[in-house]
């Protein structure tokens, strides 16, 4: 049985520009998501020098994710 995997996808936001600077998909079945989200951020925030607290993430839909 070939089965798709379903994706949750996010996108990461600085908030003192509104500009995206991250997308990311994980599998929908991970459990530590919010582990993977969170250090993503701080690795975003490290990366480009931003305060961390000026970025945050939301989660997009599929077809978001094809614009």
């Amino acid at each position: 049985m070939n089965k798709k995997l379903k994706h949750k996808h996010y996108k990461f936001i600085n908030n003192e520009t509104d500009n995206v600077i991250y997308l990311l998909s994980v599998p929908a079945d991970k459990d530590d998501v919010r582990e993977i989200l969170e250090n993503t951020k701080h690795k975003l925030a490290v990366e480009n020098g931003i305060y961390i607290d000026s970025i945050y993430y939301i989660e997009i839909t599929e077809e978001e994710t094809h614009h």
